[in-house]
């Protein structure tokens, strides 16, 4: 069965949805807009808790095609941007927790915090500087099995390319939980909110969330990652009274 979602983005598309399993479905995005992957993502997202109903939402694989006018073609040719994309509904850890447990005392929620900027620091700091086998190895088991080094390197060069070289790095907020509701295992979990400038794109926001298995003490891996990013070009084009949903949209801090 193929439905439709209604989604009201900054940027107009339409959003059908297949559901393949109990906890799978196929997106289906159409827009009359460039769009870039993680542009796609951000309008799906909303729409994808909604889809997962309680459960957590987690982009698999995807493909997409994008066509544009060339230049001096006729007025009326159109651009397009069709993207498919898997989701699954999986029981994980909330992306932002809003209590710490009990069992962790305020100097190991401050170490743990230093811990969190440290090792973000270091993995985006990999990236930028083209050390990508470096910040591979820094995945936690469940992002490696969804992409090789091949895949994920030429993936996020890809977007290194489109965003440009980092200016600046604000990690605006970290969140130390141990053992929560629903957590796939148990252990220490450390959310890191960041914003960043590039020399591309003017507004590039995201999280990370690293895993530290309980009984280890410096066993951290990277479990989960999100981005996006506002271009110059949308940035010129948003109204002021709409930067503050827009901003929302992807994530920043608001």
């Amino acid at each position: 069965m193929t439905a439709c979602l209604i989604i009201t983005p900054v940027w107009a598309a339409d959003l059908a949805y297949k559901k393949l399993s109990g906890n799978t479905f196929e997106l289906v995005l159409s827009s009359d807009t460039s769009l870039t992957v993680d542009q796609a993502q951000v309008m799906m997202s909303e729409p994808a808790t909604k889809l997962c109903n309680g459960k957590i939402p987690e982009f698999g694989k995807y493909k997409f095609n994008r066509t544009e006018p060339l230049a001096g073609q006729a007025a009326d040719g159109k651009t397009t941007f069709n993207m498919v994309q898997m989701l699954s509904c999986v029981a994980d850890i909330p992306e932002h927790p809003k209590a710490v447990s009990n069992k962790l005392s305020e100097d190991d929620i401050t170490k743990f915090k230093v811990e969190g900027k440290k090792l973000t620091n270091a993995y985006m700091s990999a990236i930028d500087n083209g050390y990508y086998e470096t910040a591979y190895n820094m995945l936690g088991r469940r992002l490696k099995n969804t992409n090789t080094l091949e895949e994920w390197q030429t993936r996020v060069a890809a977007y290194q390319t489109q965003i440009g070289k980092q200016v600046s790095r604000d990690l605006w907020r970290v969140t130390v939980y141990e053992n929560p509701v629903n957590s796939p295992e148990p252990g220490t979990y450390i959310a890191v909110d960041y914003e960043t400038r590039q020399s591309i794109a003017p507004i590039t926001c995201g999280y990370v969330v690293w895993f530290l298995p309980a009984g280890s003490k410096n066993n951290f891996s990277l479990m989960r990652e999100e981005y996006g990013h506002i271009s110059e070009d949308i940035l010129k084009s948003t109204a002021a009274s709409d930067m503050g949903k827009l901003r929302k949209q992807m994530g920043c801090k608001v």
